[in-house]
């Protein structure tokens, strides 16, 4: 008596075209959550020139660092005071600089500096809006 194989079950075309849609849709809303967000500027340079200014150290994909632009991110948007925010990208050249010449070498930091360019305050991951805006408008103007 010969015994008949079975034939594996086929997957469709589509439900594995859609599968791998899916999938690579997933990866690139992964990737995308975790590069920087907001748009800060990078220009270390800003520091003295003027205007009052928060630098946050970062590092690639370390938690203090996205969890503390994700505050600074949302202070932005509700605030009206006269403050701008810089990155200080730890492993870059000018963010290296930066922590060297301020001893700020820990990601996750938010220094305040005023438009003298002289430094003002220190906050470590701070989560929530409420601790940055008790330092900022101690340094800042409101728009006019």
């Amino acid at each position: 008596m010969a015994r008949r194989r079975k034939n594996p079950a086929r997957i469709p075309r589509w439900v594995r075209w859609t599968l791998t849609m899916g999938v690579l849709a997933g990866s690139a809303l992964l990737i995308l959550g975790l590069l920087p967000r907001g748009g800060l500027s990078t220009d270390l340079s800003r520091i003295g020139q003027g205007q009052p200014l928060g630098v946050v150290t970062y590092e690639t994909a370390h938690p203090a660092s996205m969890a503390l632009m994700d505050v600074v991110n949302d202070f932005r948007a509700e605030t009206r005071l006269d403050i701008d925010f810089v990155v200080a990208h730890l492993g870059s050249p000018d963010g290296d600089r930066f922590a060297r010449r301020y001893g700020a070498s820990s990601p996750g930091l938010l220094i305040f500096f005023t438009g003298e360019g002289e430094r003002y305050a220190v906050l470590r991951v701070p989560e929530t809006t409420a601790e940055i805006r008790e330092v900022a408008e101690r340094i800042a103007q409101p728009h006019h």
